[in-house]
């Protein structure tokens, strides 16, 4: 009797993510004293500077400021950490990049992962910490998984280029670094869209992330669902960035090992 081959699994590499994922976390965590307390004592000193320094500012335009900070920081944090960790990716992977076979890209969703899984405490911490603010929960809390996951979405799509571009441009770091520096002022973290002109109110709109912002915000302050086109269009843009940075990896595969190589 002819043996009935297995089905195809859609995703072979599942252990091999895992485990980069599992090793970048113990990295990122390695020969620190307080480990997995930074990650909540970053944002914890960022809310409390940032509401100190605008509460009495932005309170006139927010009315529930302290849970509009308190989220935009949250979001912001993991956009930014998974993007910083994630460019310096096959660097840090050198050794297996080089002498393994498997899809590049796993090393790129490993960082993010391992970003993600940081981030996940920080939202198991944000839930009590939004009722402690006096914050009614809604319905459209349970909305909030398939909001971050767009985040998470365009997050891995523009880490793939990072990382990409890191290998051939030692100096994107630090040029990311300030980028992101500027992009938090160029976001409406710790204020209100309306505070701006019409003008730069329409081309802030352009911005993914403050779309991520506005829809996140409206499911845990006013219980308003996002926008069908809005999430659709999200969607769109980060599959096609995670297809056309995939494609590009494979493109650049050789070029890329060459460059570590050295």
């Amino acid at each position: 009797m002819a043996d009935v081959p297995e089905p195809a699994k859609p995703f072979p590499y599942g252990h091999l993510l895992y485990e980069l994922t599992r090793t970048e976390v113990l990295m990122r965590d390695q020969g620190t004293v307080l480990g997995f307390l930074w990650t909540l004592l970053h944002p914890a000193l960022m809310f409390a500077v940032l509401y100190a320094l605008f509460v009495k500012w932005m309170g006139k335009f927010v009315d529930t400021y302290a849970v509009y900070l308190l989220v935009g920081i949250v979001l912001w944090n993991f956009f930014q950490k998974s993007t910083s960790y994630a460019l310096g990716s096959f660097r840090r992977m050198r050794g297996t990049v080089l002498n393994y076979r498997f899809p590049r890209e796993i090393v790129v969703f490993s960082a993010v992962g391992a970003v993600l899984w940081s981030s996940a405490m920080e939202f198991c911490v944000l839930v009590p910490v939004l009722l402690a603010l006096g914050q009614a929960p809604h319905w459209t809390w349970l909305l909030l998984p398939g909001v971050f996951a767009l985040e998470l979405l365009l997050a891995t799509a523009l880490s793939l280029f990072l990382a990409i571009c890191a290998v051939e441009f030692e100096d994107l770091e630090r040029i990311w670094d300030v980028l992101t520096s500027a992009m938090f002022y160029l976001t409406p973290v710790f204020y209100p869209l309306s505070i701006l002109s019409p003008r730069y109110q329409e081309l802030m709109r352009l911005n993914p992330l403050m779309q991520i912002l506005r829809m996140f915000r409206d499911c845990v302050i006013a219980g308003k669902p996002p926008a069908a086109g809005v999430v659709l269009a999200l969607l769109a843009i980060g599959l096609a960035g995670v297809a056309a940075g995939r494609a590009l990896l494979r493109r650049l595969e050789y070029r890329l090992a060459d460059k570590l190589a050295v």
